[in-house]
């Protein structure tokens, strides 16, 4: 198996976990605002399972990975989101929000550095391109997720 294939099939092994993280989390925060992130992030790790999978398929190819591979970036969750103010008396639920928002947190921030390394340690141009753009995607959610988290961490705090 080429190094490039053993990448994507980890990828696609650990964008799993992260679409059956986010659904199983779901039910569990009590902020709307986290869980229509969390039905967001699942849906976008969905998308990213059937991407890596036809990158693996398209790997198997004769041309191999290719810039035209690369799917179109993303539409930013927050463009769209309302701010909402915390509600008195939400403090303990919220604070086991923030607690899976940060494991939310890094789950993407590993993801992101994972698709930078593989990208950083392939000479494989087209992979090396695949792997960056997946790698900047990741940084997009783990930055949502940061700054929701913030937001949070603030309104429980003050």
């Amino acid at each position: 198996m080429s190094r490039i294939m053993g990448i994507l099939q980890y990828a696609l092994a650990r964008e799993e976990d992260g679409r059956s993280f986010y659904l199983s989390q779901i039910d569990k925060v009590k902020d709307k605002e986290i869980k229509r992130l969390f039905e967001y992030l699942a849906e976008m790790e969905s998308d990213h399972v059937d991407y890596i999978a036809s990158l693996i398929e398209a790997a198997t190819g004769e041309k191999g990975i290719t810039k035209e591979d690369i799917l179109p970036d993303e539409d930013s969750y927050f463009k769209t989101r309302e701010k909402t103010e915390l509600p008195a008396g939400r403090h303990a639920e919220l604070a086991s929000d923030i607690s899976i928002l940060r494991m939310a947190y890094l789950i993407e921030h590993d993801f992101m550095e994972f698709y930078q390394k593989a990208a950083d340690e392939t000479a494989d141009e087209g992979a090396k391109f695949v792997f960056n753009h997946l790698s900047a995607w990741e940084k997009g959610h783990r930055d949502m997720i940061l700054e929701l988290y913030d937001e949070r961490m603030k309104a429980y705090w003050d």
